[in-house]
């Protein structure tokens, strides 16, 4: 992975230029940070050998989907932002209630101190092209549900990836839908390192995280939503018609293997008849290059999505 980019990030301290450990929350969770108490609390649970530097003036970053510009916001109101290299992107608000002012640290996190009611909020972009938006909940009076609004290109949706997770897609081109981008499962660590519970649900196109701390969760708090955007290849979702078809042996898309071809030991349509039979649909992993050579060999990851809690796309 090659990292493009001359900006140079802003620095917070000389503390923390000379790379000096910066002191956190001395009493588990202040109602008032500095940036320093924030970086240290941030970079504690994330690490800082996967920060790309420069995002706040946009970090270009070559990757195996092409090239990729990640870019924070100067303040907690602003936007995250991945923009893949056809000038498509996805967008990231910050759960702020104050429109706080970023601080960058020398290593790439952006800070906005106090920008919620017992919260600090942070960015991160990630030399693998990706973006975090960071929640550190510093207290047991920190709000534990946290809203990210997504903007996504037109046409783009999300599919559940069955992981936590979510797939960013789009239009496959005459049937079903493919991801471009990819939403992680959530993650969410207290000050011992100790991984704290945590869920994603969507509200529209708001990404809600819960936070499930108790009386043993060791404040601050860090939990963070990672995001892609500018995937070639990916999954491939098809909705119920479409499932339906292919479960009969019809033919949807001209690079689908026959219906009766083998993938992962089932053939394709036994996998759409179990998805009929079970209210769900069907899925494929593809790899483009392999189509022209082995279309059966290009198909692999067949599965099933959808069911009794519904989807987006499979209806």
């Amino acid at each position: 992975m090659k990292l493009k980019n001359s900006v140079r990030a802003a620095l917070l301290t000389t503390a923390l230029i000379a790379g000096t450990a910066v002191p956190a929350f001395a009493d588990g969770g202040s109602a008032v940070s500095t940036p320093e108490q924030a970086v240290a609390a941030v970079q504690k649970a994330t690490g800082t050998a996967g920060i790309a530097t420069g995002a706040n003036a946009g970090a270009v970053m070559a990757t195996d989907r092409g090239l990729v510009t990640v870019t924070t916001p100067a303040s907690a109101e602003g936007q995250l932002s991945v923009a893949a290299s056809d000038g498509s992107a996805v967008t990231m608000t910050l759960p702020a209630a104050v429109d706080a002012a970023g601080a960058t640290s020398a290593a790439g996190t952006t800070v906005y101190p106090n920008a919620a009611a017992n919260t600090d909020l942070a960015a991160q972009a990630t030399v693998a092209g990706g973006a975090r938006a960071l929640v550190t909940l510093k207290n047991a009076d920190a709000p534990t549900t946290q809203r990210f609004d997504l903007g996504l290109p037109e046409g783009a949706s999300l599919v559940a990836d069955g992981a936590g997770g979510y797939d960013i897609v789009t239009s496959a081109g005459g049937a079903g839908v493919v991801a471009r981008g990819h939403i992680d499962a959530p993650w969410a660590k207290d000050a011992n390192g100790k991984a704290v519970p945590t869920s994603y649900s969507l509200d529209g196109n708001t990404l809600v995280q819960k936070i499930e701390t108790s009386s043993d969760t060791a404040f601050p708090v860090v939990a963070d939503p990672h995001y892609t955007w500018g995937i070639i290849s990916g999954t491939v979702y098809f909705n119920k018609n479409e499932t339906k078809v292919i479960a009969l042996g019809g033919t949807v898309v001209s690079w689908l293997p026959h219906p009766a071809a083998v993938a992962g030991g089932r053939s394709l349509a036994g996998i759409a008849g179990y998805a009929v039979a079970t209210d769900q649909c069907i899925k494929f992993k593809v790899n483009p290059s392999l189509l022209p050579l082995s279309p059966a060999a290009a198909v692999a990851g067949s599965g099933t999505y959808g069911g009794s809690a519904g989807d987006g796309y499979c209806r």
